[in-house]
């Protein structure tokens, strides 16, 4: 039972599973849910999401010895929460954050590719961890900016 429930969390309420570009499809159902649920937007959360995601992954590697499955997003989700941390999200903002993210979490400039090869459950989350601050950092810059 517990690896059922581990396994509904770690796809992103099985969203991992759908086809082409799961993390994709992990980050758009971030953005879905901070649309309809803005107080979800939260310090607690993300804290929550990234570090019960880092046990979460290691589970994951544990149970079907495949390291960062691609059907494992809730790292996605965790990343893509991070990137409106503060921020007041309007449909631009979830629009901008989302593309940001996922550029980030797609091509992982310097330091996000790096921290990819730290062990198990840790190094599956600190590079989605790391695109999303880039992303927040840069959303913000923009907000300020217009």
């Amino acid at each position: 039972m517990l690896h059922k429930i581990n396994h509904f969390l770690a796809t992103g309420f099985y969203s991992g599973h759908l086809p082409y570009a799961p993390g994709t499809w992990g980050s758009l159902l971030m953005i879905i849910l901070i649309f309809f649920f803005p107080f979800l937007n939260n310090f607690y959360l993300i804290t929550a999401l990234t570090i019960g995601g880092i046990a979460i992954a290691n589970y994951e590697e544990k149970r079907t010895g495949i390291k960062d499955h691609s059907k494992i997003v809730i790292d996605e989700m965790a990343g893509q929460l991070i990137t409106f941390y503060s921020l007041q999200t309007s449909a631009p903002v979830l629009l901008a954050g989302f593309l940001l993210f996922r550029f980030f979490d797609i091509k992982k400039p310097w330091l996000i590719d790096k921290v990819q090869t730290l062990p198990s459950g840790l190094g599956v989350m600190m590079d989605d961890v790391l695109a999303g601050l880039f992303s927040l950092a840069i959303l913000k810059i923009l907000i300020y900016l217009f």
